[in-house]
Parts: C-alpha cells; structure tokens; sequence
C-alpha cells in the first residue's frame, strides 16, 4: 500500500496538534526547560554541519562559525 501526500500532510497535522496541546498544559517553567533544550540541539546539529562543512577546521574555528550563525539569527 502507498501512502499518499494527503496522507502524510494529515499526518503531520495531527503531530502538530498534539504537539500544540502538549505545550498548552505546560508550565511557564516547562515551556522555558523545552525552548533551552531546542536551542541546545539545533545548536549540536548546526555544529556537526559545520564541522561535515568544513573537516580541516578545528574546533575553535567550528564554534566561532556556530556563534556567527547564531548572531545572525
């Protein structure tokens, strides 16, 4: 059986939905928790790019990069 687009969009809505629940009986102490642990894993998934991006630099070079795209943002 092939899963169609409407399929994976209604999906993927329905993920959001709940996702969007899930934040709504969170703490603001909670919700603060989860913004610093997205922050923290976009910040290591950006900087095992940069370092695919760039394997000759070092990790001062790769950090300064991350703090750069971070300043952009």
């Amino acid at each position: 059986m092939e899963i169609t687009k409407e399929q994976i969009q209604a999906e993927a809505k329905a993920c959001d939905d709940r996702k969007v629940e899930q934040a709504r009986r969170m703490s603001l102490q909670e919700k603060i928790r989860a913004g610093a642990e997205l922050f923290e894993d976009a910040c290591k998934m950006t900087l095992r790019g940069i370092r695919m991006q760039h394997p000759d630099w070092n990790e001062e070079e790769c950090f300064e990069e991350l703090k750069r795209r971070v300043a952009l943002a």
